[in-house]
């Protein structure tokens, strides 16, 4: 099952989000750090809210761009 990375400010905003497009928990996930998706693959991305506010841009653009990259493994 392909499931959905929501990049945002925080945990809550991801709920708000999640919530607001009736997507339901078990289809999509927050990575609190860079460590949680290397052990992931298959995903689509969507960034929302204040992502990328809170930390600094480097940051922001790593956990991003991993995304974006361990999404598409796996996905045909």
């Amino acid at each position: 099952m392909t499931k959905i990375c929501i990049i945002a400010g925080n945990y809550q905003e991801a709920l708000a989000f999640a919530k607001a497009q009736n997507i339901p928990k078990g289809c999509w996930f927050y990575p609190k750090d860079v460590n949680e998706l290397l052990f992931t693959s298959n995903f689509y991305t969507i960034v929302t809210g204040t992502a990328g506010h809170n930390i600094p841009p480097s940051i922001f653009e790593k956990i991003y761009n991993l995304a974006l990259e361990r999404g598409k493994i796996g996905r045909i």
